[in-house]
């Protein structure tokens, strides 16, 4: 290996403990600083710095989406929040539905299916769902004439949280619009506010 010159300015206190150091590990002056050097600088400090950010940046994705979930249903959050009722989870297959829909005629996926696939992607960031819940969603979607959610599923996912349902944050994600209804107004109104997008 090829040596260079490499001059710095520290203070004597500094130069005096590092100094003791590579006297008390038996190498010289310019091989213990060499090795702190070596062993302060991973191999592969880019990709594990790109990997992080990447990883930084889904992290405050997911913490934005859910500080934008709960902004936009501010006027419900003062109100003693009640579970979903059939009527509202029947408001929010129509429009989940028609969402669904209106991405697949934008032309981006070749079937339904492959699009199913990378939109439960979108939905697993914010909850895992199990196998039922799953397959439940994709026969939502996929289905030609499909039973819509009851309130009792859509409150089974949510865990009784009704402004942070994983399938609006994940459409929200999916389809790129930040301009989003809220729970409640989905649950309100449904497909009336696909005229919107």
């Amino acid at each position: 290996m090829i040596k260079s010159q490499f001059n710095i300015k520290i203070s004597k206190d500094l130069l005096i403990r590092v100094k003791r150091q590579a006297m008390m590990s038996g190498k010289s002056l310019t091989e213990h600083i060499t090795d702190l050097i070596s062993n302060s600088l991973p191999d592969n400090d880019i990709q594990n710095t790109h990997s992080s950010l990447v990883d930084k940046i889904k992290d405050l994705e997911e913490r934005l989406l859910t500080l934008e979930s709960i902004v936009s249903n501010r006027e419900y959050i003062s109100q003693k929040l009640k579970p979903f009722t059939n009527s509202e989870a029947i408001n929010c297959t129509k429009f989940m539905r028609g969402v669904f829909y209106q991405e697949l005629e934008k032309g981006n996926f070749d079937d339904k299916s492959v699009a199913f696939d990378d939109f439960l992607k979108s939905v697993k960031i914010f909850n895992e769902l199990n196998k039922s819940f799953s397959d439940r969603l994709k026969s939502i979607l996929l289905g030609d004439k499909p039973s819509p959610w009851t309130g009792k599923e859509l409150n089974e996912l949510t865990g009784e949280d009704k402004c942070n349902c994983a399938i609006r944050k994940g459409l929200i994600n999916w389809t790129g619009k930040t301009e989003f209804p809220s729970q409640q107004e989905i649950c309100d109104k449904g497909e009336e506010l696909l005229s919107i997008f």
